[in-house]
């Protein structure tokens, strides 16, 4: 997940005036709307990686990132507390067609409004092993498995390019 220079130096040396603010979207074709939210204390506006502005809502959350290793998979742990009932109803809405997974992206912001995501591209994740509690979500957000893809992932076939056909 590529970082801006100013993102490197507030994980860094923690500065008294600066702070960043970690965001997540949810989205699925069963939702109304697109979900953004911030685990900060108030709302924020923030621009997206678009520069479209979008208003995030204030509901905890954590995030335990993923690590980075050879097996392939980066997974994202993500519990969200009192996310709020459309929200809820939103996400058992969308559990009911489990081959089309909730897609979430993390962004983290530097505390400015309107500021731009200061991971660039923002780590985008499919949402699975959805557990919905009384007061609380979970789920594993994961990225596809490049490792175990076919490669070539194309086809080479004759009637496709005739030029193979010797």
């Amino acid at each position: 997940m590529p970082i801006t220079p100013e993102l490197k130096r507030v994980y860094a040396s923690a500065p008294l005036d600066t702070r960043y603010i970690e965001t997540l979207s949810l989205s699925h074709s069963q939702f109304g709307q697109v979900f953004y939210i911030t685990n900060d204390l108030t709302g924020w506006r923030f621009a997206l990686e678009t520069g479209e502005l979008k208003q995030f809502q204030a509901i905890p959350f954590v995030v335990v990132p993923p690590r980075q290793d050879g097996q392939g998979q980066q997974d994202l742990q993500i519990t969200l507390d009192n996310i709020g009932r459309e929200a809820m109803d939103a996400i058992e809405a969308a559990s009911q067609i489990p081959s089309e997974p909730i897609v979430v992206v993390y962004r983290v912001y530097i505390d400015r409004p309107d500021s731009r995501p200061q991971n660039d591209p923002p780590l985008r994740l499919t949402l699975s092993n959805v557990a919905v509690g009384l007061t609380a979500i979970t789920g594993t957000a994961t990225r596809a498995d490049t490792l175990n893809r076919l490669f070539p992932s194309v086809v080479y076939r004759t009637d496709t390019y005739p030029g193979l056909d010797r």
